[in-house]
């Protein structure tokens, strides 16, 4: 595997989850000493494309050569796939859009709008969504151990949703776990050349439309592409 890995780098009112950390907190928030926990949420059942999600990413900027073009982003984000068992067992991503990566990049809000007011999913659903990727922005900077807290809280909130269908907590749990293992990313990576795009998560929010892998394959290349 690592001498393969080596050769790829050549959805309203009813609404009543948890609000973001407040920043009247704040002061105490920063104060604390980070609580050192690991990024998982055994509840949420969508919570292998997070995981799945940063082994790619920490593959991929591992590797030394710098991608100029989204075919080369996208190429290697499949190589690097190819190796990675746990996503070979989930349905095949469906194949990139490259101009709707694009857009994503270059006007990522406008984008995840229209992406929600385009979903099958009722109002009260992409009401629930767009709250929780509106929230995201202000956790970052906080201590991974309360953002943890909170993205756990918002989860339960969904999946104990008795007017969510099905489709819909797994559209949302699955954008949810890839933004909370997104961030314990961010935070863990010393040399903090890699920051949480907007673009990483609606591009979750997109793929997660079809399924799991598919949102993995949209947020990473989103992301990475905003990055570059």
């Amino acid at each position: 595997m690592l001498a393969a890995l080596s050769v790829s780098c050549a959805n309203e009112d009813d609404y009543t989850h948890e609000i973001p950390i407040s920043r009247s907190a704040e002061n105490e928030l920063l104060s604390k000493k980070t609580v050192q926990v690991n990024p998982e949420n055994p509840a949420n059942a969508y919570d292998i494309a997070g995981r799945i999600h940063n082994e790619i990413l920490d593959a991929y900027l591992s590797c030394t050569i710098s991608d100029s073009t989204i075919n080369a982003v996208s190429s290697k984000i499949d190589s690097i796939s190819y190796l990675n068992t746990d996503l070979q067992n989930l349905p095949s991503p469906a194949a990139p859009n490259f101009q709707q990566i694009q857009q994503i990049v270059f006007s990522a809000q406008l984008q995840l709008e229209q992406i929600l007011a385009g979903s099958p999913m009722s109002a009260a659903a992409k009401n629930s969504l767009s709250q929780f990727m509106s929230w995201v922005p202000a956790w970052q900077g906080y201590p991974y151990g309360d953002v943890h807290s909170q993205i756990i809280s918002f989860e339960a909130g969904i999946i104990n949703n008795v007017q969510f269908t099905a489709e819909e907590k797994r559209i949302i749990l699955t954008s949810s776990a890839i933004a909370r293992h997104s961030l314990y990313f961010e935070s863990e990576r010393k040399d903090k050349d890699w920051e949480t795009s907007v673009g990483n998560r609606v591009g979750a929010v997109q793929g997660a439309l079809s399924n799991s892998a598919t949102a993995v394959a949209r947020s990473l290349l989103a992301g990475i592409l905003s990055r570059n």
